[in-house]
């Protein structure tokens, strides 16, 4: 009896001993979910920051948000720029913000307790500071803090620029704003092609075929205007916004290559391309349909897809030109090589928004009509036309423009994209190496 006794006592101590260890173990382990728990709710908010500064209106304060691209935040963290909106309620808060994502997902699990932006630690290029701490149901709380900085799509300031080409007529055709090339340039045998800068001119969807006259349009060159002869030693007088030698004072707008291909590769499409210069490659390899049959043309791929704006990186440094035959593009299109634009083929038509004029100081809103491109073309080499081709938006070409359509190249410009505002696309970013976790009793 005495050894039954034994076994049992020494039974349920080991049983008491491992019902100790698994409730320790479960307490450890809801705890780690709860932090993690935290910590994904504070994230959201930082989520939530980044979409009011891509759609304004959707913000609890629109005004604020749209003018992150244009002004920094410069308070501190007891005197924020923006600190979250006192409702009287979180629920409150998620209604009166649009806020349906990502707050609302885990409205049961916790609730943002404080959201604000500040000045930016990372003063080179971060525009605000923005800090989230969050609560879950059962206290655990979690805050964390990040520079926010603009998207690397950088601006792009002017709706036509590269380098001249003093071999052939370069591009001479863009609405509501400027014409910029680096180098000499040939700009055909007739300076009349080039509009006529007027101020009382009103923005219209005209082409230049109708109506050769602009209140924006400005062409200038870093070196000499080779042809045609100027009217007047060094000035046109027929055509004032054309001037010429303007030095090193006229640069092209930069690129950041690294960190703008890193930003495409996780926010948009990444392609490498076939020996031949024709097809694109996906991880290496050809892109194919469900029966086997290559879809790995750049036309397969993006020509008449304009449901939305893509945001693409082409390789095609070493290849041969990468061909475009389709006339029906919407998105951010970056080359690294050399692109042949074959033209002459219809466009769709798309909703446009000048540049502030005195009666529409947000500017007015115009149909255009048979735009092949809306969006942008950026290419780190020669851009050929070989037909006419339209845009509204822009078109960079590093090493400058050639081919017999070059001429006939027609841009509307997209004032947005000087503030660095792509639509359809992220207007900020986490500015990379600066997102740390915050230890909470550090506040």
């Amino acid at each position: 009896m005495f050894v039954v006794i034994m076994i049992l006592a020494l039974g349920s101590a080991f049983a008491l001993l491992a019902f100790q260890v698994s409730s320790t173990e479960l307490a450890i382990a809801r705890y780690g979910e709860d932090e993690v728990t935290a910590q994904y709710l504070a994230e959201s908010g930082i989520e939530k920051v980044l979409s009011w500064a891509t759609s304004p209106n959707r913000s609890p304060r629109p005004v604020f948000f749209a003018s992150l691209s244009k002004n920094n935040c410069t308070g501190n963290r007891e005197s924020p720029d923006f600190p979250k909106p006192e409702f009287k309620n979180d629920r409150d808060f998620m209604e009166n913000t649009s806020a349906a994502a990502p707050f609302s997902s885990f409205k049961n699990l916790g609730k943002i307790v404080d959201l604000r932006l500040y000045a930016p630690t990372h003063l080179a290029e971060g525009i605000c500071t923005v800090e989230v701490t969050s609560e879950t149901a059962t206290g655990a709380r979690a805050k964390v803090r990040v520079n926010i900085a603009l998207n690397p799509l950088g601006k792009i300031t002017a709706g036509i620029q590269g380098a001249g080409n003093e071999h052939s007529p370069s591009p001479l055709w863009v609405h509501w704003g400027e014409i910029r090339y680096i180098k000499n340039v040939h700009l055909g045998p007739d300076l009349a092609r080039v509009p006529l800068l007027d101020s009382s001119a009103f923005p219209t969807g005209e082409p230049y075929s109708i109506q050769v006259e602009d209140p924006f349009m400005t062409l200038n060159v870093q070196g000499k205007i080779l042809s045609p002869i100027p009217d007047n030693q060094d000035t046109y007088l027929s055509r004032p916004n054309a001037t010429q030698n303007k030095g090193s004072s006229l640069t092209l707008d930069q690129m950041k290559t690294q960190g703008l291909r890193s930003f495409i590769k996780k926010q948009g499409d990444y392609y490498t391309v076939s020996a031949d210069g024709q097809h694109l490659l996906k991880n290496g390899a050809h892109i194919l349909d469900k029966d086997g049959n290559h879809i790995d043309h750049f036309d397969d791929i993006y020509n008449g897809e304009t449901g939305r704006s893509h945001l693409v990186w082409i390789d095609n440094h070493n290849t041969p030109a990468l061909k475009i035959s389709g006339g029906k593009f919407k998105g951010y299109f970056y080359f690294s090589g050399a692109i042949v634009i074959e033209g002459g083929v219809q466009g769709r038509e798309v909703s446009a928004q000048s540049p502030p004029v005195a009666s529409y100081p947000d500017g007015l809103e115009v149909q255009l009509s048979n735009i092949n491109l809306e969006g942008l073309f950026a290419a780190k080499d020669v851009i050929e036309l070989k037909d006419r081709f339209t845009a509204y938006g822009a078109l960079y070409g590093l090493k400058g423009f050639k081919g017999k359509g070059a001429s006939d190249l027609e841009v509307w410009y997209n004032a947005r994209f000087a503030q660095s505002i792509y639509p359809g696309i992220r207007t900020v970013t986490p500015l990379i190496g600066t997102w740390v976790s915050v230890p909470i009793d550090a506040s």
